[in-house]
């Protein structure tokens, strides 16, 4: 982190400059003030996913995740009403974030863990994670996945802007379909996994995915119920930044299971929520959940009450 004063800074990737950032990312003042400006009563702090550090070495990425994780946890504490957490783990070392995740819940508090949407090109339905997975269901951990990386922008060389705002949204489309499609939420029903940006593109090929399932008899066998059973189980941000779609999401894609995100405090961040919220032309009982209910399930907490 290269400091320019005590409101802002850039984080530096090695010695590129990667984002600027200002005292919002760090500030539990400014950030409480922005909170009771947008009628926020709980926020859940995740880590920068660059800060998820998978191209380091296991012990390099430890000792990340351990600032990392620190810091969510101090502010946390200092706010244990208005705060929850998720964490990082050096899931470049499958073994080693299944051991990390008992310190996410014993040493920091943490309500679960934050990944990014492929793990050095790895997709997240690879088998090499279940124990992993197995770990997080049986501790109780919520996994929220975030688009870090897309394997598609890479491969094209694109920039950083169509980067952030054309292939976030499919790489996290092809992590939730790795996952469905991988029986992951079969073999670990009580797994509570959320993909930000809505799941991005998941919930458009949904038909195409079922077509798949009756065509190639549930893709070989290897998926007991149709693609859009399967993540009907799963939850989703609504930081898709178009009402209409977000409707069809929570009304067709997760009923129930889609809580509000913002991507705060970033420039593409969700203004205003609670109105943008508000305004949708959804039932009482599906405004409830898009403001409290999905997200006390996927947390598995009573987090506020209005």
């Amino acid at each position: 982190m290269a400091c320019e004063s005590p409101v802002s800074g850039t984080l530096m990737i090695g010695d590129k400059p990667f984002r600027s950032l200002d005292n919002r990312s760090w500030d539990i003042a400014r950030r409480l003030e922005d909170m009771d400006r947008d009628d926020v009563a709980v926020q859940v702090l995740s880590p920068m996913p660059e800060l998820l550090s998978y191209w380091h070495a296991t012990e390099d990425a430890v000792i990340l995740c351990d600032a990392v994780n620190a810091q969510i946890a101090e502010m946390i504490a200092r706010h244990p009403g208005r705060f929850r957490g998720l964490g990082a783990v050096p899931l470049q070392d499958p073994a080693a974030a299944k051991r990390y995740l008992r310190r996410i819940k014993l040493d920091y508090g943490l309500s679960g863990v934050e990944l990014g949407s492929n793990i050095n090109g790895t997709m997240l339905g690879d088998p090499s994670f279940d124990a992993f997975y197995a770990e997080a269901e049986s501790l109780g951990l919520s996994v929220f996945v975030h688009a870090l990386q897309p394997v598609a922008a890479k491969a094209a060389n694109m920039p950083p802007a169509e980067t952030a705002f054309v292939y976030f949204p499919i790489d996290v489309a092809m992590a939730a379909a790795s996952i469905a499609m991988s029986g992951i939420l079969h073999r670990f029903p009580r797994l509570r996994i959320a993909f930000s940006h809505g799941g991005g593109a998941i919930g458009s090929i949904i038909g195409r995915m079922d077509t798949g399932w009756h065509a190639t008899d549930g893709y070989a066998g290897r998926m007991p119920e149709a693609p859009s059973q399967t993540i009907r189980k799963m939850y989703f941000d609504s930081n898709v930044l178009d009402p209409d779609y977000l409707c069809y999401l929570v009304r067709n894609v997760a009923p129930g299971r889609v809580f509000a995100g913002t991507d705060y405090p970033y420039p593409i961040m969700q203004q205003d929520p609670a109105k943008f919220i508000s305004d949708l032309p959804l039932s009482v009982n599906e405004i409830q959940n898009l403001n409290w209910g999905a997200a006390e399930r996927f947390l598995d907490e009573v987090i506020v009450r209005p």
